[in-house]
């Protein structure tokens, strides 16, 4: 636990003036500032970066944390604007910093906030680092007789200007595609509409603007919330949209008819752009709720794989090792040594126009070609919102009493590696796994038939509320 909620898969989060106060992101960045020294890693611990989202309060929570540093004798860079998480993790890098912090909750709904803690990789802060943080919540707050300065600055020019040379910007503005830029209110801003404008394509900048409330959505990529981004493409003859999350670390894409694309077919044509195009070699890593489609890339590209838990602090120690040069999950968080060991929304959007551009397709060809070479999956999500309590007791239930067949489907595996995932064979798997965020759990399955997935996800989700009625009934 840090400060009253959980440790997630990033960082932690709660609902602003409940659990996510000014008093909580003191702590935490008071914790933060008594271990700050001792990151590990290296990197120059006499600074730190501190960056923050659009989100309501998140300037004034990344002042409050910047002061709380200051007070410690640690000088902060602070920005002057709302960023993307990865700018944070990249401006750490070109400072050589020990260490960032960005003031965000993410992709959660409206009404959350909270932090993430980056390493002097770039990337996310490794489990034992949040730990350390953890461990000194409620401990002597470091002090300093001098306060250090804090300089608050353009961390996000630099940020943008460096993103231009990280792929072929002319093939990019040659191509002549009308790509919808969807920031989700986010503080992707209009970064992508800046880089790409001077050339035949026309990127549209769309929800670019800065709304606490995200508009009525929650910030997350998905097909539920890019209605209003899906009406704009196809109502504007784009060829594609691509939206960033709220701190702009995830993609997700619509293709020219505004239907989403699953970010497992978009992992897939980054990484195989990625290889076959600019020549990366390496191992690939993969959180386990990720497509089985995946494997198949990686075997066609003689890749190593690696399989992780959820969250992807667990792809960046693989690559911060030197085992990975990329990976991937199931939300649309991609990174790729090309850059950062980091998610990073607005880097994958380039990289995957790069892809088209380069590859002489537009999006519907180039999945096309996908499907082709390697088949199709369809893949589902719900969530259900229950007490944690019940969740793990279910869980408990799934992983010792497995159904010998779901919707028709053999089990043939059980795997608890993060939650409980059941195999059917080479054709797909169902998994059942407590949110790191919320009080919900989540149920995933990916099928090669598009049916037997609905089947799956229908008959996964009456089972847990038959159990949750039997023992809200038990309880009364």
């Amino acid at each position: 636990m840090i400060a009253g909620f959980p440790l997630g898969t990033d960082g932690w989060r709660g609902v602003l003036a409940d659990g996510c106060t000014f008093d909580s992101v003191e702590r935490v960045a008071a914790a933060a500032a008594s271990v700050y020294p001792s990151f590990p890693g290296g990197g120059d611990s006499s600074r730190i970066v501190i960056g923050h989202d659009t989100r309501f309060l998140s300037p004034e929570l990344a002042r409050a944390a910047a002061e709380v540093f200051a007070k410690a004798g640690i000088g902060v860079v602070l920005t002057d604007r709302p960023i993307p998480t990865p700018a944070v993790s990249w401006n750490v890098r070109r400072l050589g910093l020990a260490g960032g912090l960005a003031i965000t909750a993410s992709h959660n709904p409206a009404h959350y906030n909270g932090l993430k803690i980056k390493s002097h990789l770039g990337s996310s802060a490794p489990p034992e680092l949040y730990e350390s943080v953890a461990r000194a919540i409620d401990g002597p707050r470091a002090a300093s007789g001098r306060p250090a300065s804090i300089e608050k600055t353009d961390l996000s020019s630099p940020y943008r200007d460096h993103l231009a040379t990280l792929v072929s910007l002319n093939a990019i503005r040659g191509a002549g595609l009308t790509i919808l830029a969807d920031s989700m209110h986010g503080a992707a801003g209009t970064l992508l509409a800046e880089i790409l404008a001077g050339g035949p394509t026309r990127p549209v900048p769309f929800r670019e603007g800065r709304d606490t409330l995200f508009g009525g959505v929650h910030p997350e990529p998905i097909a539920s919330n890019l209605r209003a981004s899906a009406s704009a493409v196809s109502s504007g003859g784009c060829d594609l949209a691509v939206a960033q999350d709220g701190d702009a670390d995830r993609l997700g894409v619509l293709d020219r008819r505004g239907e989403f694309v699953s970010p497992h077919r978009v992992l897939a044509l980054l990484l195989l752009h990625a290889f076959r195009r600019r020549g990366l070699s390496g191992g690939i890593a993969k959180t386990f709720s990720t497509s089985l489609l995946i494997d198949r890339v990686a075997a066609a590209l003689g890749a190593k794989l690696y399989e992780t838990p959820i969250g992807f602090k667990y792809v960046a120690e693989l690559m911060n090792r030197g085992d990975a040069v990329a990976g991937g999950e199931e939300s649309g968080g991609y990174a790729f040594a090309l850059h950062l060991p980091e998610r990073d929304g607005v880097f994958n959007a380039l990289l995957l126009v790069e892809s088209l551009a380069l590859g002489g397709q537009d999006l519907d060809g180039a999945l096309a070609a996908l499907a082709a070479e390697f088949g199709s999956f369809a893949y589902g999500r719900r969530d259900v919102y229950l007490p944690v309590p019940l969740i793990r007791e279910y869980l408990d239930r799934v992983r010792t009493n497995p159904p010998r067949e779901t919707a028709g489907q053999a089990v043939t595996g059980v795997r608890d590696l993060d939650g409980v995932k059941y195999s059917f064979g080479r054709r797909g798997w169902l998994l059942h796994r407590l949110s790191g965020t919320e009080p919900m759990i989540r149920l995933y399955c990916e099928h090669e038939d598009g049916a037997v997935m609905e089947s799956v996800l229908k008959e996964a989700e009456e089972r847990l509320k038959t159990f949750a009625g039997a023992r809200s009934a038990a309880t009364r």
